[in-house]
């Protein structure tokens, strides 16, 4: 892996528990950035994705909502679901 050199400006009291935290699990400070920018990315990064999952989602419902009321009613007043199982469980 090839790495750089950065500079940071990290307020004393986070620095203080950083270096509390290496000392107490054998970490150096690069590692322990360098997990914790991953995860933070990560986290972030499925957060995004979540999100529009739940957009997507939003969206199928609301969208089938309409389709509904276009098109009103099944045959009978059934529901979707009911004319499927009857297709399914019909003998071929």
């Amino acid at each position: 892996m090839n790495s750089k050199k950065i500079n940071i400006t990290i307020p004393e009291k986070i620095l203080r528990k950083i270096n509390e935290f290496c000392d107490e699990e054998g970490l150096t400070k690069s590692l322990l950035i360098r997990k914790a920018t991953a995860s933070y990315i990560a986290d972030v990064r499925e957060k995004k994705e979540l999100e529009r999952k739940r957009k997507d989602i939003e969206w199928a419902i609301e969208t089938s909502r309409l389709l509904r009321q276009k098109m009103g009613a099944f045959k009978d007043n059934k529901k979707g679901s009911e004319i499927i199982r009857e297709f399914r469980d019909k003998d071929h």
